[in-house]
């Protein structure tokens, strides 16, 4: 049934130049409409990044944890807007291990970028834990510390 619907179709392609502008006008309005939506998708979307600033976020108590395969990054996130609430984060972690406790002697064994989800209203605080994977070669010499940015927060 579809080959017999397809072969009509190309046959009207071929014969009616009626059929060939009507075909046209459907498929560069079907275009038009696709390039709209996603522009509008794109616009949402940035807005929804640019509505809290990293400056209104605070990350409080956050370490590595070693669980059993892979290590566990555990904290608090405290949204200071005043009135949106916070869906997600995306954080920049880097992970160095120092093999002295003053922290001068290391090196960047891991960078990720991760993305928490998490639903905060304003002022208010919640616990997160986000399972990162470190390759199982690395040779850890000293200490593993934890450094993270806020590249960017996501709201509703």
């Amino acid at each position: 049934m579809k080959w017999l619907a397809i072969i009509v179709i190309l046959i009207l392609l071929t014969v009616s130049a009626r059929f060939r502008k009507f075909t046209g006008i459907l498929v560069l309005t079907c275009a038009v409409g696709a390039g709209l939506i996603w522009q509008y998708q794109a616009y949402e979307e940035s807005k929804s990044r640019n509505r809290i600033l990293p400056s209104e976020l605070f990350f409080e108590g956050v370490v590595l944890d070693h669980s059993d395969s892979n290590y566990d990054i555990i904290g608090r996130i405290i949204n200071n807007s005043d009135k949106y609430s916070l869906s997600g984060v995306q954080i920049k972690l880097k992970i160095r291990d120092c093999t002295n406790d003053n922290n001068n002697d290391c090196i960047i064994v891991s960078e990720v970028d991760k993305y928490i989800y998490i639903n905060i209203p304003p002022k208010q605080a919640r616990d997160f834990k986000k399972s990162i994977y470190l390759y199982s070669d690395i040779n850890i010499k000293g200490k593993l510390v934890l450094d993270y940015s806020i590249e960017y927060a996501e709201t509703k």
